[in-house]
């Protein structure tokens, strides 16, 4: 697998964690690595998953809005700390 993708934090209010589509390999498991707050780690997320994951919009500070999947944090399975 290749490197693990960033986040800093997770969104709380309905524990998702948002990660950009373009940087979601197309049929693959991926890692994402959680860099604060309380579910602080490494995190392998699966194809199916992702799949199955809401896709919802963020608006980024340059005022352009991104698209992402938003992927419950049930769903991903806790590799490392």
């Amino acid at each position: 697998m290749s490197q693990a993708i960033k986040i800093k934090e997770p969104r709380y209010k309905d524990r998702v964690v948002l990660v950009a589509r373009y940087r979601i390999p197309c049929g693959k498991d991926f890692m994402v690595e959680i860099e604060k707050g309380s579910y602080k780690g490494l995190y392998k997320v699966t194809n199916e998953v992702v799949c199955k994951s809401a896709i919802d919009s963020f608006k980024t500070k340059q005022g352009k809005t991104l698209s992402v999947r938003a992927i419950k944090i049930d769903d991903l399975v806790r590799v490392g700390d």
